[in-house]
């Protein structure tokens, strides 16, 4: 199950009920899976790759809050014993460093999500195009019907 912060009403495709809970995947009349509410990683049974980029995501994020600790921790001690401008200097520079290390994580986690919706709408596409065939290939394999016999004409 998965929580949304802003929830918008689903139609369920099967039988065309408004569903706004959104705790739900499925639903609650005829249980039919409510795919909008799914990523196309899961809908496509796509496997996650690239661990390391994902570790380093997060070790960057973690970076960015350590770095907002010390610096407080700091200006917490150089209150009293500096001027202004170097009080300035540390925060501006603490938070740049810190905004900076999650600006950096989050251009490698979206090149890793594009990465890997890209692959899950190859394997959708993929998916769409074997079923369309199979649907096809009955409708090619079947006989054409032979013409009805010519009725003879009675004068």
């Amino acid at each position: 199950m998965s929580m949304h912060l802003f929830a918008t009403p689903v139609e369920c495709r099967q039988c065309g009920t408004q569903v706004t809970d959104p705790t739900l995947d499925k639903c609650p009349e005829c249980g039919a899976l409510l795919k909008e509410r799914r990523t196309p990683g899961r809908l496509a049974g796509v496997e996650q790759r690239y661990g390391e980029v994902r570790f380093l995501v997060g070790t960057l994020r973690f970076l960015g809050v350590a770095f907002l600790l010390v610096g407080g921790l700091v200006l917490m001690f150089m209150l009293g014993e500096t001027g202004p401008l170097n009080i300035f200097a540390l925060v501006v520079g603490t938070i740049g460093l810190s905004v900076a290390m999650f600006v950096v994580a989050s251009l490698f986690a979206i090149a890793v999500d594009i990465e890997e919706n890209t692959r899950a709408m190859f394997r959708v596409q993929q998916q769409l195009m074997e079923g369309g065939l199979k649907r096809q290939r009955p409708t090619s394999k079947r006989p054409p019907e032979p013409d009805p016999a010519p009725t003879p004409e009675k004068d």
